[in-house]
């Protein structure tokens, strides 16, 4: 059976809890029977022993004032729905109108994992994986096509969350799946989207060359949606920079991604690329900038205002996640080059914090390297 849809909880949740009621100057009885509950709850809240339902979370906020930031750490995980209880019941009778229900599931979960990040997620996605490698197996002929479509985007998303989490192996292992499902079912789209994800995964690993071998053949095919091959010419752009290339190199492919994403307003978005915003350019953009900027104050300047620009142009609900938080690094580190060490620091300690509450170990590791290179023993 599949699993049931439950509470997701931000690991913020516990402390976020106990400073705001002492802020307050609450005591565990006082809240609590502002709240109609029974004191040892708030305790086992404030310790982590117990999870919030969404109703305790937002009746928690009124009581004290805190205007949405306990609420905000709670969710519904995505609820599948009664015709997906079903399918996997009778997984021969799954239909075109349950792998449109397991769509809507992913796209739930990839808006989840957008504001609480990879960390809480990771459990109940790994459940669901297994849902729809079953019901992949299971699947008749003529329902497979749409089936096996939706498997590859569940596993190019196990792959992005794998990366964040630093499982390399398990990266590679749902990358794989994700190129040989997306390969059957002809997604020209798809495909490119996995390569470049390994192209990203190779950027974690340090393989530039692989990196700028896989981003360029991801927008090799000009029928891929534009703000995809956008992002892959940007992504080869920022390989090329954290190479060492030739700078007219870097900028030439770099005014590539420019040109092609002004195209990209043209077209819709596929379901996994609802965040190739131009703030999400923005920030693509500066990072290269920045590569650039180690040795070029002007480019450093360059990069400094299209990555402020990135960062606090981020969707609010987007806040929390630790792709966010890996941009604030670059963020930070634009700022040290600027010679702003206080701004820098300010950022970095914002990113250790998403660092800590996603339990990302890539962006732990990030974070870590940077303080590092800019001299800072401990963050604020």
């Amino acid at each position: 059976m599949p699993p049931r849809a439950r509470t997701i909880v931000d690991p913020r949740f516990a402390a976020e809890l106990r400073r705001l009621r002492e802020a307050r100057g609450m005591s565990l009885r006082q809240l609590a029977a502002a709240v109609n509950h029974g004191k040892s709850l708030v305790h086992q809240l404030e310790i982590g022993q117990t999870k919030p339902t969404v109703d305790v979370a937002l009746r928690l906020d009124d009581a004290l004032a805190a205007q949405g930031a306990l609420a905000g750490l709670v969710a519904d995980a995505p609820d599948g729905g009664e015709r997906l209880a079903y399918v996997t019941a009778h997984p021969r009778r799954v239909d075109a109108a349950a792998a449109q229900a397991l769509a809507g599931l992913l796209a739930g979960y990839r808006r989840l994992e957008d504001a609480i990040g990879s960390g809480p997620i990771m459990a109940p996605i790994r459940a669901h994986l297994d849902t729809v490698t079953c019901l992949l197996r299971d699947a008749p002929y003529d329902v497979r096509p749409g089936v096996v479509d939706v498997a590859a985007q569940w596993a190019q998303f196990a792959g992005w969350l794998s990366i964040a989490r630093g499982e390399d192996r398990a990266a590679t292992v749902w990358h794989a799946r994700a190129l040989h499902w997306a390969t059957e079912a002809g997604n020209k789209d798809l495909v490119a989207t996995v390569l470049s994800f390994q192209g990203h995964q190779a950027e974690v690993r340090r393989d530039l060359r692989a990196m700028i071998g896989l981003s360029r053949s991801a927008r090799r095919d000009e029928t891929v949606n534009a703000a995809l091959r956008s992002y892959c010419a940007g992504q080869e752009a920022r390989g090329l920079a954290m190479a060492g290339a030739d700078a007219a190199d870097v900028l030439a492919c770099l005014s590539e991604a420019s040109d092609v994403s002004a195209q990209a307003a043209e077209e819709p978005l596929s379901p996994w690329g609802y965040w190739y915003t131009p703030s999400f350019f923005a920030v693509q953009q500066g990072i290269v900038w920045r590569y650039l900027g180690v040795t070029d104050s002007r480019a450093n300047d360059r990069a400094l205002e299209l990555l402020t620009i990135g960062v606090e142009g981020v969707n609010e609900e987007a806040g929390g996640a630790d792709w966010h938080g890996r941009n604030m690094v670059h963020l930070a580190m634009a700022q040290a080059q600027a010679g702003d060490t206080t701004a820098s620091r300010e950022t970095l300690a914002a990113a250790d914090t998403i660092a800590v509450a996603t339990a990302s170990r890539q962006l732990t590791r990030e974070v870590t390297e940077a303080a590092h290179r800019l001299g800072l023993s401990a963050m604020p």
